[in-house]
């Protein structure tokens, strides 16, 4: 699959891939916590070499916590939610900007302390390394390449993930992070 879309399912309820609207200001925040260089602290044997702590971008976030109370129903009724507020109290509780260089991967894992989980592309190349991720016990590659620049991959942080190792000479720079459902956000 390649990421040509402007907002698509690519499995049902479970991987949706859009258009990043904000995407200059998600691209902005992404520089600057890269030039910080404020390590996300995460377990080496995860993590992939280069991640850093990033600032929320205001509109990303409210395009994002917008996109999801759109397409997903994981925060709503219908799934033993009460009292969401129409999707208002969705909000992001962590990002961080990532540099891969040829040899990085991400190893399998998941975000089991968020609800829903996403990974956007600021830079990236053609053939470059697919994310590959794992449901009802089958794989599937989302394959990235210069055209998944601007996109999103929105996802339940329990999603099973990772990144194959990087092929490529150029550096693939995305943003990752965590949305959850803040009760006390009124």
């Amino acid at each position: 699959m390649s990421l040509f879309y402007y907002m698509d399912w690519l499995v049902q309820h479970k991987l949706l891939v859009a258009y990043i609207e904000p995407f200059a200001q998600l691209e902005e925040y992404a520089f600057k916590a890269i030039e910080r260089k404020e390590p996300v602290g995460d377990d080496k044997l995860v993590s992939i070499k280069k991640e850093y702590s990033m600032d929320v971008p205001p509109e990303f976030e409210k395009w994002l916590c917008h996109t999801i109370d759109t397409h997903f129903d994981l925060h709503k009724p219908q799934c033993g939610i009460v009292g969401n507020n129409n999707g208002k109290r969705l909000r992001i509780i962590k990002m961080w900007a990532n540099e891969m260089y040829k040899g990085d991967q991400h190893q399998p894992h998941m975000h089991q302390y968020s609800l829903y989980s996403f990974s956007c592309y600021i830079r990236s190349t053609n053939d470059d390394a697919p994310f590959y991720f794992i449901d009802n016990n089958q794989g599937q590659a989302v394959w990235i390449n210069a055209d998944s620049q601007g996109h999103a991959l929105i996802f339940p942080g329990t999603l099973i993930h990772t990144v194959y190792p990087k092929q490529t000479e150029d550096v693939r720079i995305s943003v990752s992070g965590n949305v959850i459902l803040d009760v006390d956000k009124t």
